[in-house]
C-alpha cells in the first residue's frame, strides 16, 4: 500500500451535486441558452429557439452556434474542466466547468445534438447511468448515438431535456428571466414557445453618470457607474444595478438602499473587467448560480461601497423632489380623489371578505367571526383626527370635491373623516395613524395613488407587496380625458375611476391565484367580473 495521499473526486457525486446548483427551470433553461449565445461563429447574429411542454416533462434548446465536433463534446463532458475559450484569453462565462450538469438539477435525461463544420454527433446521459456507478473515480460512459456522420445541416446545437421533475414548467418565468439576462447580448434572439424575449428598457427620467475616482478607480480601475430613474415604478427583477463583468451579469443590487423610499424608481449598471480576472484568495463568486457576488471579496466589497454612495445619493434626491412635488396644490387634489376611490375599493374589498369568510366558515375551512385588528395604517403619511401634525381636515359639514358625503366624526379610526396631510404652514389637524403604543398594523387594504408615468408606460400599475394602484397621468387617454381642464375635470376624474376599478379587480383575483385560491381556470375571470360590477355600483356615488 502506497503512503501517498491524493486529492480525489467521487465522480457520480460530483456530478449530481453540482447539478443541484441549478434548483429551477429558469437556471437551467438559460445555462443551455447563454452557451448557444456565447459560442457563436464570428459574423452570425446568435439566435436560440426554447420550447418547453409542461404535458410531456420535456424542454429543448436549439441554437445556431458554432457547434461542437467530438473533441468539444469531450471536453463539455469535463467537470471543473478549463473552458477552451477562456484558456485562449477571451472573457466570458465558464469558470467553473460544472453547466453541463445543469439539466439533472430537474430533470433525468440530457441528449445533445450537435453540429461542427459538416459533421453531427449526438450522445445522452440518463440520471440511473450514474447512479449506478460503483467505482468513485471511473468516468460515467456517455451514450454514443452518432458521431460525426456527415449532414448538410448548418452548425448548431440541440439540447434536449426529458422526464422534468417539475409540476409544471414555468414560461413566465424562464422568459421574463431571459429577458433581463439579454440585455448585454445585443443583436441576439431567443424565442420562448414562440414569443420573441426582448429586453426593453422601462422609459427613463433621468440619467446619472459616476466614474470612479481617487481609490475607488485605484481598486476597480476606469469604470463608471450609471444610474437611472424610471418614469415608473419597477417591478423586483428591473429595480436595482446590475453588475457586469466583460458583459457578463452576475449580481443586481440596490447596495443597501432595499426597501427604501423611491428605490422602485430606480436601476443601472457598471462593469467591472476586474471581477473576471481577480485572483483572490476569496473569490468574489462560486461555483452556484445564485446571482450574488460575495461581499468578503475586497474587489466586491468596494463595489458595493461605490455604488452604495451614489444610489443613496440619487435616492435622498428623488425623495426631495417628490416631496415638492406632493407639495403642489394640483397633487393635493388628485390625492383627495385618490383617497376617494381607495375609500369604494376598500368598502368592496371589505365585503369579499367578508363573503369568502362565510363560504369558508360554511366549508367547515375557517372562522366565520373574523376578528380585524384595529389601528392605524402601514403608510407613514397616514393620518387620523389629532393635534399634532399640518393636516387638511374634511369637516362633517363638507363635502369632497366630488360631493361625496363625508362620514360624521366621531367613531373607530377607521370610520373617522379623511384627514389630508398638507403644508407645514398648515393647521395641525393630524396625528400619526398608529395602533396600540405608537405601533403601526397593515389594515391590507388597496391605495391609490395618481403618478406620472411616461406617455408609453400603461395606464395604471399595481404593486402588489404595497397595494398600491397607481394611475399614469401621463397616459394619452388621460391626458386627452383631461384636456385643457385641470384634475377636477369630470371626464378626467370618471375615467380615473374605471381605470383604478379594472385594475383593482384584476390585482384582487393575481393576488388569489399568487395564493393558490383558484383550482379552475375560469375562476379568476370570474372574480374580475363579480368585483367590477360589485366595486361599479359602490363607487356609483362618484359620478353624480
Amino acid at each position: 500500500m502506497s503512503d501517498e495521499i491524493f486529492v480525489k473526486s467521487h465522480v457520480p457525486r460530483d456530478l449530481l451535486q453540482s447539478a443541484g446548483l441549478f434548483k429551477n427551470d429558469r437556471l437551467v433553461v438559460w445555462e443551455y441558452v447563454v452557451n448557444g449565445l456565447q459560442y457563436i461563429t464570428p459574423g452570425t447574429k446568435a439566435e436560440v429557439r426554447v420550447t418547453l411542454d409542461s404535458r410531456e416533462k420535456r424542454i429543448s434548446i436549439a441554437d445556431n452556434g458554432r457547434g461542437m465536433n467530438w473533441q468539444g463534446l469531450q471536453n463539455f463532458f469535463v467537470m471543473h474542466g478549463e473552458n477552451i475559450d477562456r484558456r485562449q484569453g477571451q472573457p466570458g462565462r465558464g469558470f467553473f466547468g460544472t453547466g453541463k450538469s445543469a439539466a439533472f438539477g430537474i430533470a433525468e435525461l440530457l441528449r445533445i445534438t450537435t453540429t461542427c463544420n459538416g459533421k453531427r454527433s449526438k450522445v445522452e446521459l440518463c440520471r440511473s447511468d450514474i447512479l449506478k456507478m460503483t467505482s468513485d473515480a471511473a468516468p460515467i460512459p456517455v451514450n454514443r448515438l452518432e458521431k460525426e456522420v456527415t449532414t448538410t445541416d448548418p452548425n448548431g446545437t440541440l439540447i434536449e431535456i426529458e422526464a422534468v421533475h417539475l409540476r409544471a414548467l414555468d414560461q413566465t418565468g424562464i422568459r421574463r428571466y431571459i429577458e433581463r439576462q439579454i440585455a448585454r447580448w445585443r443583436g441576439a434572439t431567443v424565442w420562448v414557445n414562440g414569443h420573441e424575449c426582448e429586453y426593453n428598457e422601462p422609459p427613463v427620467a433621468e440619467i446619472k453618470r459616476f466614474p470612479a475616482e481617487g481609490e475607488t478607480k485605484a481598486i476597480l480601475g476606469d469604470v463608471e457607474l450609471i444610474i437611472k430613474v424610471s418614469k415608473k415604478p419597477l417591478e423586483d427583477e428591473f429595480r436595482g444595478v446590475s453588475i457586469f463583468s466583460n458583459s457578463v451579469l452576475y449580481e443586481t443590487t440596490l447596495a443597501g438602499s432595499e426597501g427604501r423610499e423611491m428605490v422602485h424608481y430606480i436601476f443601472g449598471e457598471i462593469d467591472v473587467p476586474k471581477l473576471s480576472e481577480d485572483k483572490s484568495p476569496i473569490a468574489p463568486f462560486d461555483v452556484g448560480r445564485s446571482m450574488k457576488l460575495n461581499p468578503e471579496n475586497e474587489l466586491v466589497r468596494e463595489i458595493h461601497a461605490f455604488m452604495g454612495r451614489k444610489v443613496e445619493l440619487v435616492r435622498r434626491g428623488l425623495c426631495e423632489a417628490e416631496k415638492l412635488r406632493r407639495a403642489e396644490e394640483e397633487m393635493r387634489k388628485l390625492e383627495k380623489h385618490a383617497a376617494s376611490i381607495a375609500k369604494v375599493i376598500n368598502d368592496d374589498f371589505d365585503s369579499f371578505k367578508k363573503m369568502v369568510t362565510r363560504a369558508r366558515a360554511r366549508a367547515g375551512l375557517g372562522n366565520e367571526a373574523h376578528q380585524s385588528q384595529e389601528g392605524g395604517g402601514s403608510n407613514e403619511d397616514e393620518l387620523l383626527l389629532g393635534n399634532e401634525l399640518p393636516a387638511t381636515l374634511l369637516r362633517p359639514e363638507e363635502k369632497t370635491a366630488n360631493d361625496v358625503p363625508v362620514p360624521p366624526n366621531p367613531g373607530p379610526p377607521d370610520k373617522r373623516p379623511p384627514v389630508l396631510p398638507a403644508p407645514p404652514e398648515a393647521e395641525k389637524h393630524g396625528q400619526p395613524a398608529g395602533g396600540f403604543n405608537g405601533k403601526r398594523k397593515p389594515r391590507g387594504g388597496f391605495s391609490v395613488m395618481f403618478e406620472p408615468m411616461g406617455a408609453e408606460s400603461d395606464r395604471a400599475v399595481f404593486r402588489a407587496e404595497e397595494r398600491v394602484i397607481y394611475i399614469n397621468i401621463d397616459h394619452p387617454q388621460l391626458v386627452a380625458a383631461r384636456g385643457a381642464g385641470t384634475v377636477e375635470d369630470p371626464m378626467f376624474l370618471r375615467l380615473s375611476y374605471e381605470i383604478a376599478f379594472s385594475e383593482y379587480a384584476v390585482a384582487l383575483a393575481q393576488l388569489m391565484v399568487r395564493n393558490d385560491n383558484f383550482i379552475d381556470l375560469d375562476e379568476p375571470l370570474v372574480v374580475v367580473r363579480e368585483r367590477l360590477n360589485s366595486v361599479a355600483r359602490k363607487g356609483a356615488v362618484l359620478y353624480s
